[in-house]
């Protein structure tokens, strides 16, 4: 591969890049609106969330294969094992512009990656949060005296206490 063939897919890579910042950006966005939809209850607009989320599935997917394939291509070229080379490896084989070009895209998916990581931690607390509180919800209406009208045998069967309602009826 000539050395003009090699910028050409290092251009390449660094458009794969951008779309994987996009996605993130974009991943981000998204989990904060899910935030605030399950806070609203809002069924008709998580339904759109989810198709959007579905519908942009399949770009990822080719940006995901583009950047597979370019490092493929970037690995043999440079004779290097295509699963060994991260982009801290291909920076060191660059010269100086595209590896500062390069440089900047890691530092900002490492960023983004991070801030991703922390919100995907606080929208799984909420979700198990809301989970939790319909659990308690149900109890509170299905079982009156906030007693299990379950019981076990000692074998380990479920038994169903027959005496008493799904729903109080009392006035």
């Amino acid at each position: 591969m000539t050395v003009q063939e090699m910028e050409v897919k290092v251009e390449q890579l660094l458009g794969v890049l951008d779309g994987d910042i996009r996605h993130v950006e974009r991943t981000l966005s998204q989990l904060d609106a899910l935030r605030r939809l399950l806070i609203k209850r809002d069924d008709a607009s998580l339904d759109r969330l989810l198709a959007e989320i579905r519908s942009r599935a399949e770009a990822h997917a080719a940006n995901e294969q583009a950047r597979q394939a370019l490092r493929a291509d970037l690995a043999r070229a440079f004779g290097c094992d295509g699963r060994q080379l991260t982009l801290s490896e291909l920076q060191a084989l660059l010269p100086e512009q595209q590896r500062a070009c390069v440089a900047a895209r890691q530092a900002r998916l490492k960023s983004l990656i991070a801030e991703l990581n922390r919100e995907y931690t606080l929208t799984a607390a909420l979700v198990s949060d809301c989970s939790r509180f319909n659990r308690a919800l149900m109890r509170v209406f299905f079982e009156p005296s906030g007693q299990s009208s379950m019981s076990y045998s000692p074998s380990g069967a479920a038994r169903r206490q027959m005496n008493t309602s799904v729903v109080s009826l009392r006035l």
